[in-house]
């Protein structure tokens, strides 16, 4: 299915910037940045970036609060190196699919598996702390767009809809049911059937609007 809502889960993306050898205290740059960017997401995911202090997110990597003054220069600084470093760590796990339908379910798997960068995009919307754009650049959107421009030219996609436009509406679909999904379902009167059976039923509905 496109997306179901994930249980809680560990932070284990694979690029090295988020690997840590043991839970030793960080030295060096690199191994700080690390620690100050994991316990970030892992305190804006849990807590909102409002109710999280920079002294926190310092206690819970294991360092010195200055630090992140030295490293990222400001909170917003921080939230949003943590929002574009989750952001990589869920395009690599999505790989590198040639085609718009494998490249949303592949997607969809990666963010149910790593809750954290929807969770802290979310609760930063939420509080209203996004003092600019919540990321500075969406390779992956943006190829979801060639992608479905390309399968329209292929005849495979209507292309009676503008390519933005579908996509706009698979991120709002998906990402809405994240977070919304135990008042949709119960609202529209689709909670008989288990979730499960149910978004799978609206993926393929969905997707089918779409269709040549």
């Amino acid at each position: 299915m496109l997306f179901t809502k994930p249980s809680k889960i560990k932070f284990d993306y694979g690029e090295t910037f988020f690997i840590m050898a043991n839970t030793k205290k960080p030295h060096g740059r690199d191994e700080v940045v690390t620690a100050l960017i994991r316990a970030a997401a892992e305190l804006f995911s849990e807590k909102g970036v409002e109710a999280v202090s920079l002294r926190k997110i310092a206690d819970r990597a294991g360092v010195n609060h200055g630090l992140i003054h030295r490293h990222f220069g400001s909170k917003e600084a921080l939230r949003r190196q943590t929002q574009e470093a989750l952001a990589a760590g869920i395009r690599e796990e999505i790989g590198d699919p040639d085609d718009f339908l494998s490249s949303v379910l592949r997607s969809s798997k990666a963010i149910r598996k790593n809750d954290m960068f929807w969770r802290v995009m979310a609760r930063t919307f939420l509080d209203g702390k996004d003092e600019g754009e919540i990321q500075s650049n969406f390779p992956f959107v943006r190829k979801l767009v060639d992608l479905v421009r390309r399968e329209q030219e292929e005849k495979s996609i209507t292309s009676k809809i503008d390519p933005r436009n579908i996509v706009a509406s698979i991120l709002a679909y998906g990402l809405g049911m994240l977070v919304f999904e135990r008042y949709i379902l119960p609202a529209v009167g689709l909670d008989a059937d288990p979730p499960r059976e149910v978004l799978e039923r609206l993926d393929s509905e969905l997707f089918s609007l779409f269709e040549k």
